[in-house]
């Protein structure tokens, strides 16, 4: 067997061990709350819910069709559908990790730091995914994570069919959680847009283009189980604005704590240890949007909120401390010799 091969077959066996041993977490969680209201899962399709819940029917959809199909108990479902979208989205940042020139320059014996940097951080943040666990949370996170796949114009190199596979998956998310999908396509709306020295791989104009319809379609959808769907969904106790909640320094704390290796990042990049390139810059602009948008109508301490963002950015976060080790490689030698 080939050291790459061996490397792959290694991944693989972590990617399945972590998104099972999150399944059986969430398998517990999801049995105790259906078990507790057995029929009120079946109130997010009909109604009844307190918004915003209400609107993020996307999981149940899947459930209640599984459930009418092959007599499936919906935390069955809901757990399955978290295993299968960890593995997809864990598979996903890993190949985009090792598809990375600053990865690629590294050595053979030292690719395994920046992978193993990689999974303890999957580790890190999915423990807070539990953290108000919602069945909306990991398929959030593979719907950001297949989106940064079609924009780096590697994955599907067919403009028109990534900006449709682009469009419809934001149509989806509507769905599951619309403001990820609008949040962050406008943040790839303003990246290129404002950015005269951005080529992303699609294309400035088309890239614009298709994040702006994405944005616009899964508001559209957002509006439609508001106006149209749910008119009468009220919000629950808070409303919709949380700002100075979010004032209180235990919220504050929850978040810097969850979200460490993030806030690491950015001093990387505002010390200029590290600098973005093409969709990173787009991925880091709208996770920026979305922290303002998280920290005014959201708990900042529900720190599973930002995870889509936080996890399709582990990449970005290895590469900026291990991506000069190319450098020391090259510079060794050379001291040893002198």
């Amino acid at each position: 067997m080939s050291s790459r091969s061996a490397k792959s077959l290694v991944l693989g066996v972590f990617i399945w061990a972590v998104s099972l041993s999150y399944g059986f977490s969430d398998w517990n969680i999801y049995r105790h709350k259906v078990l507790t209201h057995p029929g009120g899962w079946k109130m997010y399709l009909t109604g009844g819910i307190d918004a915003p819940w209400q609107y993020r029917i996307g999981p149940w959809i899947v459930a209640a069709w599984t459930n009418r199909w092959f007599h499936w108990k919906p935390y069955d479902t809901l757990t399955l559908i978290d295993v299968l979208c960890l593995a997809f989205a864990m598979w996903i940042m890993l190949r985009a990790l090792r598809r990375s020139e600053r990865y690629r320059a590294l050595s053979s014996p030292m690719r395994w730091l920046p992978l193993a940097a990689a999974l303890c951080l999957v580790e890190y943040y999915i423990a807070w995914g539990h953290w108000y666990q919602t069945s909306v949370t990991i398929p959030s996170i593979l719907f950001v994570a297949v989106s940064m796949a079609l924009v780096d114009g590697k994955t599907v190199r067919n403009r028109p069919l990534a900006t449709l596979l682009l469009i419809g998956l934001a149509v989806v998310q509507g769905f599951v959680r619309a403001d990820v999908a609008v949040v962050m396509h406008a943040g790839f709306f303003l990246a290129v847009v404002f950015d005269r020295k951005a080529h992303p791989p699609l294309g400035r104009l088309w890239q614009a283009l298709t994040s702006l319809a994405a944005a616009g379609l899964a508001g559209c959808v957002q509006l439609y189980l508001m106006f149209v769907k749910f008119p009468h969904a009220p919000y629950a106790q808070g409303g919709v604005f949380r700002l100075l909640t979010n004032l209180h320094p235990g919220m504050w704390l929850t978040m810097l704590l969850a979200l460490f290796p993030y806030w690491l990042l950015l001093g990387a990049m505002a010390g200029k240890r590290y600098r973005a390139h093409g969709p990173e810059t787009m991925l880091l602009t709208a996770s920026l949007l979305y922290l303002a948008v998280w920290a005014t109508v959201g708990l900042i301490d529900e720190v599973r909120i930002f995870l889509p963002f936080a996890f399709a950015l582990i990449p970005a976060t290895v590469l900026a401390f291990t991506g000069n080790l190319a450098q020391n490689q090259e510079s060794g030698p050379a001291k040893a010799n002198y």
